[in-house]
């Protein structure tokens, strides 16, 4: 068996999509479906499964990532020993909307020389991986409460309506066309129906163009083409790329339609306060504050 097809899967388990996976080891997905299709095979068990627009590891599936990762990490001692080396590894899973967001603050923060992997996860998977302990933190906006996770509240930021400035300039919020996700966000206590935020009860909007992720959806409004229901930090962020020339504009909803969210950082009820989880607090915070100088 190749160790490859393993550090695949465990891949696939961690971010919970084939597709992300594939992207990120830089393989097409047929080439990665093929693999687990062998590794499967090989072992003789059905490791993965079908959930939302993702896979989730089958329970045997589950069994055999806890043992391949710890199989994977002595492999990695074995062949790259480093007596010196202190360091390890931090897994932070957050929702797309941080992570477009975050890089700034992370220059600021050492994270104790630990190297950082972020993965771009789904509420209530992020809150799985973390009851698993394979994942330190979750970002998230809409959190699963689960027995063996802490929910930690940030604060709040306030979403708006943008599109590229002097596009639709007096036209009704009915009549100008907007980008959405293509998937709803599972059920979750808060009641968060729509990924973006939007309560359709109090102004249904047209839905002209469906996307998958967040940066397809940036791509199109900046190009004119439609509208964006984002947070506010986000359009600042966006505008400040440009020089300070504004280039969202934010179309002013009735006072009724003002909505706001809140940030939450999760992390494993039996782990301690660290250093780092008070870096990633502060991280996330000036981030949902961010505001254009």
């Amino acid at each position: 068996m190749e160790t490859n097809r393993l550090k695949q899967f465990c891949a696939i388990v961690e971010t919970g999509s084939l597709t992300k996976t594939s992207q990120l080891l830089h393989i097409t997905h047929s080439a990665l479906s093929k693999s687990m299709k062998l590794l499967q095979e090989e072992i003789g068990i059905s490791l993965l499964r079908p959930s939302g627009r993702g896979v989730t590891p089958t329970e045997q599936g589950l069994k055999i990532y806890q043992r391949a990762k710890f199989f994977l990490e002595q492999e990695n001692h074995l062949f790259k020993l480093n007596k010196n080396s202190t360091t390890s590894s931090i897994k932070i899973g957050a929702v797309e909307i941080f992570l477009l967001c975050m890089g700034n603050q992370f220059k600021q923060h050492s994270f104790e020389n630990n190297s950082i992997t972020l993965l771009d996860l789904d509420p209530g998977n992020m809150e799985q991986l973390i009851a698993n302990r394979q994942l330190e933190y979750g970002i998230t906006y809409a959190p699963f409460p689960m027995e063996q996770v802490e929910i930690i509240e940030i604060g709040k930021y306030r979403l708006g309506c943008y599109y590229k400035k002097n596009m639709f300039e007096g036209q009704h919020i009915s009549e100008i066309p907007f980008v959405v996700p293509s998937l709803a966000l599972p059920s979750n206590p808060l009641g968060i129906k729509e990924r973006d935020g939007w309560i359709d009860s109090l102004s249904p909007r047209n839905k002209k163009y469906s996307v998958n992720l967040l940066s397809t959806a940036i791509e199109l409004t900046l190009q004119g083409l439609c509208a964006i229901y984002i947070p506010d930090f986000l359009a600042n962020k966006i505008n400040a790329t440009h020089k300070n020339k504004e280039i969202l504009e934010e179309y002013t909803l009735p006072r009724k339609q003002k909505n706001f969210q809140r940030a939450f950082l999760l992390r494993h009820k039996d782990q301690t306060e660290t250093l780092i989880f008070k870096q990633l607090f502060n991280i996330v915070k000036e981030t949902i504050s961010y505001k254009i100088v």
